[in-house]
């Protein structure tokens, strides 16, 4: 589940960070490195914005290899403590019967989730929406996420600034992935393919400069 805020204009650049590295710039180097691999995709459905009345529905993600084939996957529903609300159920598809028959807690749930991505940089589609889910489950259940965390919506900004959106199915058209759905192991399988798309993209160096 990806959700956004719209991007604030910026101006020019001042004289007093011309030609120093960027915050942005540095993110994006650290990005590419992670690229060469192996890395995780990972995405999360939650019952909704806010961490401190919502919780993750599900988890998912994939390793990718340093030759960018899709390597192992995990994917896990979750027994929330409240009910699916219905509109998450319209988005998504994942039911209260689903949850019921095959939701587990969110502490088992997590640990395997941790397990899997090891100490892997992982890359999410607006990175920092999952980055407060997850750090929320820590505080939950004392499992601390100490990975790398990278975002495949400021590459894909880099990579393609041209688009007059960077919402995950308007660049799977432009990159000829699986649409998203709203469940995260399709979602995690589309950004894979937007994010190994940037990085080919930006490694040629023909995205235009920031």
């Amino acid at each position: 589940m990806t959700f956004y805020n719209r991007r604030p204009r910026t101006g020019t650049a001042t004289s007093r960070t011309a030609g120093k590295p960027t915050q942005a710039s540095a993110a994006l180097t650290s990005a590419l490195q992670a690229l060469r691999g192996p890395f995780i995709v990972a995405d999360l459905e939650t019952t909704g914005l806010s961490t401190a009345t919502c919780e993750i529905l599900e988890f998912a993600a994939v390793r990718v290899e340093t030759c960018g084939t899709l390597a192992r996957e995990y994917t896990q529903v979750v027994r929330t403590a409240s009910p699916v609300p219905s509109f998450i159920t319209r988005l998504t598809g994942i039911t209260q019967a689903e949850v019921d028959r095959h939701g587990v807690p969110v502490m088992q749930a997590f640990s395997s989730f941790l397990a899997f991505v090891e100490d892997l940089p992982v890359f999410f589609h607006n990175a920092s929406f999952d980055r407060r889910f997850l750090g929320a489950a820590a505080d939950r259940t004392g499992l601390p996420f100490l990975n790398p965390t990278h975002c495949t919506l400021a590459l894909a900004r880099r990579a393609w600034p041209e688009l007059p959106s960077h919402k995950l199915d308007i660049l799977a058209r432009h990159v000829g992935a699986s649409n998203p759905t709203h469940r995260a192991l399709a979602d995690v399988r589309t950004t894979v393919a937007v994010a190994l798309a940037a990085n080919a993209r930006l490694a040629l160096g023909q995205a235009a400069p920031a």
